[in-house]
Parts: C-alpha cells; sequence; structure tokens
C-alpha cells in the first residue's frame, strides 16, 4: 500500500467541495423554466424532490443495516491470553483538571488482573489548574514500580500529553484510558489479546456511560452508544477495519504506532494544526500502514459524558468536526483501489462512503427543509410528522440491541433519543462541516466535573 505522507487537507478544496454540494441545492430548491425571456417558478417540483430525496436514503441506509448486521452476526472476540503468553503493557492517562477522580481511574487500572511484572502505567498532568498533580502523586506513591508520573507546566493538548507518554513508553502495547474513566478489572487482559495477530495494529475498547443516573441525556446517549459504538464496532471489527479507537479505552502495537507518532501530532486540517479527534486520527494512519484495527466488546470501561444539552452539543461538534477530517482522509485510503473480490476493502469503502453521507448529506437536507417550510408551511406540518414517526421506526434496532445487551426496561429511551435527535441535534452536522477547521476541544473547563458512578447493570 502506498503511505500518505499527509493527512492535511487544503482549506481551498474543503471550500469547492462544499460548493459542489450546496450546488446540488439549486435543482431542489427551485426549478425554472424559460419562455420568452420570463421565468416560471415550478414550486411543486422541490417538494417532490424532497420525498424522493428521503425515500431514497431511506432504502439506503435499510440496505447498510443489513449489511452491518450480517458482518455482526459473524463477529467474535479474541479471548484472552495467559500470564505467560500476554504480551507487556504501558497504560497512559492523560490528565487535565481532574482533581480527584483521577486516582480512581489509575486505582481501576492496577487493580486489573493483568500481571503486574508486564504493566506499567504513565499518569501525565497536561498543565492543569487544579489539584490533579496531587492526585497523581498520590497514585504514584501507592504504586511504587508500577505508576511513573510526568508533570507538564503548560497544557498542550491531549495528543501532546499522548505523544510524551508514547516516547518514554516500555511496553509492546500502548493502551490508552481518559482520565474521567475507570476500566472493569479483566478490561485489559481482553483489550490485548488480539495482539496476539501481527497483522493488529490497534484494537478499541467497549465503551458505557459512567454517569448513566445523573440526566436524560446520558441515559440517551448510553442507549446510543450501544448501537452506534458497539454495534457498528463489532460490524467493522469483522472486516478488520474499525474506525475509530476511543481514548477512554483502546490499546496500539507501539511498532504499528512509533513511525507515524510525529505524523500524527503535526496533523493538519484547511492549514490549521488538527488538535482534536487523535483517537480517529491515530486509527486512519495504522489503517493506511496496512493494519488491521479490532473491536473487543468484553474489554469494557466507563466513561463520562456531559449531562447537559449545551456540554452535550460541543462534545458531538467536536466528534464529528474530526469525522469530517477522517471521513475525507480515508476516502482515499479505501478507494485505492477496486476489488470486488476484496471483501474487507469492499466493507471499508463501503462503511467509509456511509459515514461520509451521514455528515454531508443534512448539509443539503436541512437547508432543504427551512426552504419548504417558507414556501410549503402546510406540507411540511405534514412532513415532520412523517419524519418524525421514521424516526421512531428506525430507534426500533438500536432499542433491540440494547435490550438484548443490557437492559430492556432502559431500551425505551432509544425512540426518546430518536425525536430528540431529530428535533435538537440534526443542526450539528451541518455547523461542524462549515466549521470543521476549529480545534478547540470545548467541553474540558475547570470546576465542571460531574459525578461519576458505577451502572449497575453493566454486564450481563
Amino acid at each position: 500500500m502506498k503511505d500518505l505522507k499527509n493527512c492535511s487537507f487544503s482549506r481551498t478544496r474543503f471550500i469547492e467541495l462544499l460548493m459542489w454540494m450546496c450546488a446540488a441545492l439549486v435543482p431542489a430548491v427551485v426549478v425554472t423554466v424559460q419562455r420568452g425571456g420570463e421565468t416560471i417558478y415550478i414550486e411543486s417540483q422541490p417538494l417532490y424532490i424532497l420525498w424522493i430525496f428521503g425515500v431514497v436514503i431511506s432504502a439506503l441506509t435499510i440496505l447498510y443495516f443489513v449489511f452491518l448486521g450480517i458482518l455482526a452476526y459473524g463477529y467474535r472476540p479474541v479471548p484472552p491470553q495467559d500470564d505467560e503468553h500476554v504480551k507487556s503493557c504501558t497504560v497512559i492517562v492523560p490528565a487535565y483538571n481532574e482533581g480527584s477522580h483521577v486516582l480512581d481511574t489509575i486505582r481501576s487500572i492496577v487493580a486489573s488482573d493483568f500481571p503486574k511484572d508486564k504493566l506499567e502505567v504513565i499518569a501525565i498532568d497536561d498543565g492543569s489548574k487544579d489539584d490533579t498533580r496531587r492526585w497523581l502523586a498520590q497514585a504514584a506513591a501507592e504504586n511504587p514500580g508500577i505508576v511513573r508520573t510526568m508533570f507538564l507546566d503548560v497544557n498542550g493538548g491531549k495528543k501532546h500529553a499522548l505523544y510524551l507518554g508514547v516516547k518514554h513508553a516500555s511496553g509492546e502495547i500502548i493502551v490508552t484510558v481518559d482520565s474521567d474513566s475507570f476500566v472493569e478489572p479483566d478490561a485489559i487482559r481482553h483489550l490485548v489479546a488480539p495482539f496476539a495477530n501481527p497483522k493488529v495494529g490497534a484494537v478499541a475498547g467497549n465503551i458505557r456511560i459512567s454517569n448513566i443516573s445523573s440526566g436524560i441525556i446520558p441515559q440517551m446517549l448510553d442507549v446510543s452508544f450501544a448501537f452506534g459504538f458497539e454495534f457498528m464496532r463489532c460490524a467493522q471489527s469483522f472486516i478488520g477495519s474499525v474506525l475509530c479507537t476511543p481514548g477512554a479505552l483502546s490499546a496500539y502495537r507501539r511498532s504499528a504506532m512509533m513511525p507515524v507518532l510525529d505524523e500524527w501530532l503535526n496533523q493538519t486540517f484547511m492549514g490549521k494544526p488538527s488538535a482534536i479527534g487523535e483517537d480517529r486520527a491515530i486509527t486512519s494512519l495504522i489503517l493506511k500502514k496496512g493494519y488491521k484495527v479490532l473491536f473487543q466488546n468484553t474489554a469494557m470501561a466507563f466513561t463520562e459524558i456531559p449531562s447537559t444539552y449545551r456540554r452535550a452539543c460541543r462534545m458531538l461538534v467536536r466528534w464529528t468536526r474530526s469525522d469530517v477530517r477522517e471521513n475525507l482522509s480515508m476516502m482515499k485510503v479505501a478507494f485505492r483501489r477496486l476489488s470486488v473480490l476484496d471483501f474487507s476493502l469492499v466493507g471499508l469503502q463501503i462503511n467509509i462512503v456511509a459515514f461520509n453521507l451521514g455528515v454531508f448529506l443534512p448539509v443539503i437536507f436541512l437547508p432543504m427543509s427551512v426552504v419548504m417550510l417558507l414556501i410549503h408551511y402546510n406540507d411540511m406540518a405534514m412532513m415532520l410528522g412523517y419524519a418524525a414517526t421514521m424516526s421512531m421506526l428506525w430507534a426500533v434496532l438500536p432499542a433491540l440491541i440494547y435490550a438484548r445487551r443490557y437492559s430492556i426496561s432502559k431500551s425505551v429511551y432509544a425512540f426518546a433519543y430518536a425525536v430528540f435527535s431529530m428535533f435538537f441535534l440534526s443542526w450539528i452536522p451541518v455547523y461542524s462541516v462549515f466549521t470543521a477547521g476549529n480545534s478547540n476541544w470545548l467541553t474540558r473547563e475547570l470546576s465542571q466535573r460531574e459525578p461519576r458512578e458505577r451502572t449497575a447493570d453493566s454486564r450481563r
């Protein structure tokens, strides 16, 4: 495979892409007919095109979900290895304004059933303004010979902290754990199991929400995560191309990571440094090198998410902005060649196209809907009802998956999230596309840490 030396995407090319996409609105918004120099507007055409657009997208979505279901059905996690054969591991925990929570995180790592003579923990204070440094020092004092600390005077960002941690790591496998997460006792052992295959370059862990009872938003997102993260990653893992290894819990082969480490650190997009989406970025680079990226649903970690609408939107905007960058970047890899006989390559191509459509179609669909509201407001009321009904129907699949995997009673939040997403989150892809060059973190602020708790139904 030809290596791609630069992940940057020029501002000019990005703007050109948006212009071409918006150009598609011209025939959809209004169709004109010239008669002797007089322009006649055919107002019925936009509504018709919008209906056709919705039907086509719905049909393609159904086919895509069927495809994912077939792949996910064939998924099996890799069995864990015994102490003798498991590879040495360095767990990196970057922390910024985390306070005492980081001590809980490190304690959960050290309490793992992973052999202690093969475990190293590097905890990094990324220039925190609170007392995070004190708690890291206590973690090191509690676990001499296992926990090492690094203290940075200036906040350089999560990617920079991880970069330093990898540079100082001694383990064959690098594991990243967010400082607001905690891992199950067997998580790390399960996470590193797939590396027995030398073709595996990275492994994604299974992420659940720890503060699930702090509000309805975490409850809805927990159901969404089970579908969007767990189900879809099972499908992607079957073809060896998981597209994102989450920072809350993931593992990387050090020998696969080192050759792309500097490129990852210095990645740019639209002429600016890419400081967000570091997990998707490193995953893309490892996939580009020809390694497989897998998912272990038995390697489970719990992490906090925002419980307010404003902060949840900021988190989703940050994720979507990185998706814009990495989806465009991965198009070059997915379509480096065409071969209907290469099932893994075809699967990657289908996933990348679907991911790009999921991010960019709202740029067309939302303005079209606004136009319909202005010129066909009577029909729009009917169409909103239709859209809400379709959203509820689409929620059946996430609800069934959550009910089978975790909780029947809480699976009803899938329907609540479907409506919530349509009316309150549909603007996020559009806004993220047009602000994709913005790498502000948005969510980590001093004195806004939320209480942590562990869910009782963590695993069946």
